[in-house]
């Protein structure tokens, strides 16, 4: 009997990778996981650093979170070595100020401004010159302060006394005007708080000021146009002011009449006015009618001038009774007028229309006015025509009314009042 073919043991190998590939996975999360310090370091240049020792504050908005390491010169700067805590956020535009907090007092370093989002200060950073501040000195202030009293005293401005006698003119101009000096001042913090609060206005104000000139620059040949025809109109206005003195002389007294008479009569007045404004109002809806009225009104005016006879002194009419064309609508209507109902009115006269269809109301009166008329011309004087003339001849009234009553049939026939409208019938 053979015996079974030994199987390669292969389980110590894959147990030894898998435990290989864990511990290099530990090692990378501890590399990467594991804090790579407590404190960050800053280098600094300042153009001096007095007062500035190894171990001064480092802070945030007065909060000291780290200290100065080392202060050591270099060229003409100084450099200044720091460290801070890491947990602290500094944005990476910071700055390096040395602040002093009494005149004899250590100084610190204050890193601003705040951090408020964005980029972090990297470690090891090293701010320039142009990112770092340092406070006036007391010698550089002391030192302006002598300058300032050299040029103002007797070696400088003061040397023949303008300045003595300055301060005893401002002493005598101001004495007793303290009052009046608070008080300007006080307005003047007024006037500065409201253009403080109105600087939106005032803004659109200079805007629109700087619209405007663009404007006048764009039109410049237009306005010197203008200001030219306006210098004109005022050397006129100066050769007449004469007479325009006058004038408004005349007009004051008459202007003052008038202000007299409207306050005397403002009630009447007010009436006219409304009754005005009716009568406007009654014009606006009728202002159809109006208008065929004047469309009209010529037309009917030279007919009436053809009409008349300046002999007889009379007017050659027709009748036009148009209204009789319709009786039943002319009856109904004249009713309604009344106050009467209008219902049913009309079809119940409409037989009146039926009895006058052929009745012609066209009457042509003429010949009544030729037969009533009396002529009886006045002759002119003896004289009318000169010394020896010999003066008008008269006709007899029974020739001269024969003459006439010819004249009017074939003339008047032609004449009619209803020639003042259009629509007259022929």
């Amino acid at each position: 009997m053979k015996s079974p073919t030994p199987v390669p043991r292969r389980r110590p190998i894959l147990g030894f990778g898998v435990v290989f590939i864990v511990a290099a996975l530990l090692v990378g999360a501890v590399v990467v996981l594991w804090p790579t310090g407590k404190e960050r370091h800053l280098t600094a240049y300042f153009t001096n650093a007095v007062g500035l020792y190894a171990g001064a504050d480092v802070r945030v908005l007065g909060i000291r979170v780290g200290q100065v390491t080392s202060v050591n010169p270099a060229g003409t700067s100084v450099r200044v070595e720091m460290k801070y805590d890491a947990k602290r956020k500094i944005p990476a535009d910071a700055q390096a100020v040395i602040v002093n907090q009494t005149l004899v007092s250590d100084r610190y370093v204050q890193l601003t401004p705040v951090y408020k989002g964005g980029g972090v200060l990297a470690d090891r950073t090293t701010l320039p010159v142009t990112r770092t501040v340092v406070p006036v000195e007391v010698d550089d202030v002391t030192g302006s302060l002598n300058g300032l009293t050299k040029a103002l005293g007797p070696e400088g401005a003061n040397s023949s006394g303008a300045l003595s006698r300055l301060l005893q003119v401002g002493a005598s101009n101001l004495s007793g005007q303290g009052e009046d000096i608070r008080g300007t001042i006080k307005d003047t913090a007024t006037v500065l708080s409201t253009l403080s609060e109105d600087r939106g206005d005032i803004t659109a104000t200079v805007e629109n000021l700087r619209k405007i000139t663009a404007a006048l620059a764009a039109n410049d040949q237009q306005v010197r146009s203008f200001t030219d025809h306006l210098s004109g109109v005022s050397g006129q206005l100066a050769g007449e002011k004469d007479e325009l003195g006058a004038a408004l002389q005349t007009l004051g007294p008459t202007l003052r009449n008038v202000t007299q008479f409207v306050k005397g009569n403002r009630t009447q007045l007010a009436a006219n006015v409304r009754q005005l404004a009716q009568v406007t109002s009654v014009l606006v809806k009728q202002k159809d009618a109006l208008g065929q009225f004047l469309t009209a009104a010529p037309v009917g005016i030279s007919n009436l001038s053809h009409a008349y006879d300046p002999i007889s002194g009379t007017l050659g009419t027709r009748a036009d009774l148009r209204q009789f064309k319709n009786p039943a609508m002319w009856i109904c209507s004249l009713a309604f007028s009344l106050g009467s109902p209008p219902k049913q009115c009309e079809a119940m006269l409409a037989p009146l229309n039926k009895a006058a269809a052929g009745i012609n109301l066209n009457l042509d009166l003429s010949w009544i006015t030729a037969l009533t008329t009396t002529y009886d011309p006045v002759l002119p004087p003896k004289d009318a025509y000169g010394p020896n003339s010999k003066g008008g001849k008269t006709t007899s009234a029974k020739s001269a009314k024969t003459t006439t009553s010819a004249k009017q049939g074939s003339t008047n026939s032609n004449k009619t009042l209803g020639g003042l409208f259009p629509g007259g019938t022929p």
